[in-house]
């Protein structure tokens, strides 16, 4: 991108006070403020003296007696962790590996990455054991830089100092587990503070891991604190790693700010929860402070009026509700809670959960940039399960549960004790086609299918292209699905990186092989996606569509229109309309990344997927019919030419099969994708090229003709009208039962 314009694009998304911010901390780095505020700082150079109010004890014994004595107000009494339900503590774990295993791999010195894979060598504190990357053991950490190929994936490196071991170290005695968690609880914290002295070592480079992990070891300790392993020098021990990650939070959480993202969520949590925990500290005040005036201003500038949020992204947003909902709680345990106003943005957070989430499994479509970040993991539910979370998020602002109970209701006993977990059941609730305009989520639900469509002018960074990309569901299966994430950097495979944030890695159309953005950096697409919805019909128990109209093509040097319709004919026929217009001669390619199931040729360019809760049957036809070339591909890792992976979880790697529709030629063409959810789903498509087509989809039990408007521009919406015919016997003939409006 040209240098000029690509500092007006700057400047006109970004803003000039997110530009004044960042340019402030490079030049607090370039002026050795920053290396004033972090001065080589041993452990053993914190004293206690020196960090806490006069008349507080200062010696190892007496500071113990007086902060058990002393203890403030807690998620649960200070080591008396919660006893779990049986109803939670019996029911099948999702979560893989489990407590059980997760606890003898701690005991060999391994955690679990990404709560899905266990470290497969004792651990390293600088060492990637996957990508062999190795981090400066001695480097101060704003000497570090972010992307280094001999280091590696920096968010893999950070993985295991997120400490979610401490947090299954703490559930352990709820769960009946013998041996000693305590002493092993102590023998990962000394391994990690002797691996990683204060503000040294890729560990302490953000604040937000820095916060995540003393969230983690609190609740370790609060939960630990009786037994005998947590002699007073380990009280000691605790208050110098609260104090250092307090100090490294507050000193530089102006750049978290500039970024408009969890950082800063992250971070005022991180320094609200050290400050309730040690308000003996001298510089608690300030940083509680700081903390509650961080979180307040951000909740309001990154959660929208619908409940969505600022990142575009699933589990971002989850990392969002978890750092709001934990500070939120901590303000309410030192009796200040926040405004009413707070804990309604939270509410709607909570609800675009729901409506997003899939009911059979509690998964939401893999959207958005996901790095496996999980700050509250206090339940043997699945990572990719936000059945926790919503269940977490709404009992904070409502006092009462939103979904009925399970073992999901684990979350509620850690923060809110036994008595939210001892409420009245709830009745199962239906998610219900929903529409967050601000945000530009759209979903359409019929019976045991439903589907997501993004269509959104940003106003804040995008995650990835992928105008109007959809994802389909049915009975719990992803059917066409987003392909994740995998990983930040893969160093020497930008090809990679690319597939997985660009649009090759998304449902949705690509022009001349090119992104319609740049991306000017790893988190950084210029300019940003416009687009809108033109027609939306929920209403009704016949068809239900929305069409959402893409602008990112539309300018030089391509001029090309892409207008989607998602179409629902009934609760297993799905239709997807993609008009691309343009004037002159382009390549397109169309692509849709499926389910992980056997797949074969059903004839007549039909594809047949066998799932195991049903077949699924996929066609794409185009019109005028001037020949399109069709092919799956799964599992291509060919350099510049990555195709048919989907990282489920981050750093894993999964082929998927994929079709890709590919066209060259003049524009002004119409592809219309016909999905059959249990059964064969034939579409006729109409003989001449009129204002009006009328397109035919049969099943088995019926027939339905959709009259849609011609791939013109511009037009006020696609479908036009419908009619659908029973089939009922042979001898009695078809009988029409529905007309739609025209």
């Amino acid at each position: 991108m040209n240098p000029i314009l690509k500092a007006w694009y700057i400047l006109r998304y970004l803003g000039p006070r997110v530009i004044t911010l960042r340019a402030s901390t490079y030049a607090a780095k370039v002026l050795g403020t920053t290396r004033r505020h972090y001065p080589e700082t041993p452990w053993a150079s914190i004293k206690l003296r020196e960090i806490v109010r006069d008349g507080t004890p200062t010696e190892n014994v007496l500071y113990a007696a007086y902060k058990r004595e002393q203890a403030p107000l807690f998620l649960f009494p200070l080591g008396a962790p919660p006893t779990v339900p049986a109803y939670i503590r019996n029911h099948a774990n999702d979560r893989q590996p489990g407590l059980g295993e997760r606890l003898r791999l701690l005991a060999e010195d391994r955690c679990v990455y990404f709560f899905r894979t266990p470290a497969p060598q004792p651990i390293e504190w600088h060492a990637n054991p996957f990508g062999h990357g190795l981090s400066d053991p001695h480097a101060d950490w704003f000497e570090l830089p972010t992307f280094l190929s001999i280091q590696g994936d920096l968010r893999t490196l950070w993985e295991p100092a997120r400490a979610a071991w401490a947090i299954d170290l703490a559930r352990a005695p709820a769960y009946g587990f013998t041996g000693d968690p305590a002493a092993l609880f102590w023998h990962w914290v000394d391994s990690f503070m002797d691996a990683c002295p204060p503000f040294k070592t890729v560990q302490w480079q953000s604040g937000q891991e820095s916060a995540v992990r003393f969230i983690a070891i609190a609740l370790g300790f609060w939960s630990l604190a009786k037994d005998q392993a947590t002699t007073p020098k380990r009280w000691l021990q605790f208050a110098r790693l609260a104090w250092a990650t307090g100090h490294r939070i507050y000193h530089h959480i102006a750049y978290a700010v500039s970024q408009k993202n969890n950082h800063a969520i992250s971070e005022a949590c991180g320094l609200m929860l050290i400050a309730h925990l040690f308000p003996e500290f001298d510089d608690a005040p300030r940083w509680g402070h700081r903390g509650r005036e961080v979180l307040d201003r951000e909740l309001r500038r990154q959660v929208y009026a619908d409940g969505t949020y600022v990142q575009q992204s699933m589990n971002y947003h989850r990392v969002m509700l978890h750092g709001a909902m934990l500070a939120l709680r901590i303000a309410e345990l030192e009796g200040r809670p926040f405004a009413r106003e707070s804990y309604d943005q939270l509410a709607r957070g909570a609800d675009f959960l729901f409506a997003m989430m899939d009911p059979v499994t509690g998964f939401l479509p893999n959207y958005g940039n996901n790095d496996g970040a999980w700050v509250l993991p206090l339940c043997e539910c699945d990572f990719r399960d936000f059945r926790p979370t919503v269940q977490a998020v709404n009992y904070l602002c409502r006092r009462r549960r939103m979904i009925p109970a399970g073992p999901w209701d684990e979350d509620l006993l850690w923060l809110f004790g036994r008595e939210a977990v001892m409420t009245e059941d709830v009745p199962p609730r239906s998610a219900h086609s929903a529409a967050f305009a601000a945000g530009g989520y759209y979903t359409l639900r019929r019976g045991e299918s439903w589907a997501m469509i993004r269509c959104h002018t940003y106003r804040d960074r995008v995650a990835h292209c992928d105008g109007l990309h959809v994802d389909l569901w049915w009975r719990g299966q992803n059917i066409l699905q987003d392909c994740g994430t995998y990983r930040y950097y893969i160093p020497g495979r930008e090809d990679m990186e690319r597939y997985f944030k660009g649009p090759a890695g998304q449902n949705t159309v690509e022009i001349d092989h090119t992104p319609a953005l740049a991306d000017v950096s790893r988190f950084l697409w210029l300019p940003w996606t416009r687009a809108r919805v033109i027609d939306r019909q929920t209403d009704g128990n016949g068809p239900v569509w929305i069409t959402g109209e893409l602008y990112d093509y539309d300018r030089r040097p391509w001029k090309v229109l892409h207008r989607r319709t998602l179409l629902a004919l009934d609760a297993t026929s799905w239709v997807i309309v993609d008009d691309v217009i343009a004037n002159g001669v382009h390549d397109t390619m169309l692509r849709w990344h499926l389910l992980d199931a056997p797949y074969k040729s059903a004839g007549d360019g039909e594809l047949h997927l066998v799932t195991p809760k049903g077949d699924v049957y996929l066609s794409v036809n185009m019109f005028p019919a001037q020949g399109c070339r069709q092919k799956v591909t799964r599992g291509r890792d060919e350099p510049g030419a990555v195709q048919g992976f989907a990282a489920p979880y981050y750093n894993e790697l999964q082929p998927i099969p994929t079709l890709e529709v590919a066209y060259q030629g003049p524009l002004q063409v119409r592809f219309v994708t016909a999905i059959g959810l249990g059964h064969r789903l034939t579409t006729r498509s109409p003989a001449d090229d009129a204002d009006v087509q009328r397109w035919r989809f049969a099943t088995a039990q019926g027939r339905m003709t959709v009259d849609l408007a011609g791939p013109f521009r511009p037009i006020r919406r696609v479908v036009l009208g419908h009619t659908t015919e029973t089939i009922r016997t042979a001898a009695a003939g078809p009988t029409r039962t529905s007309r739609g409006a025209s």
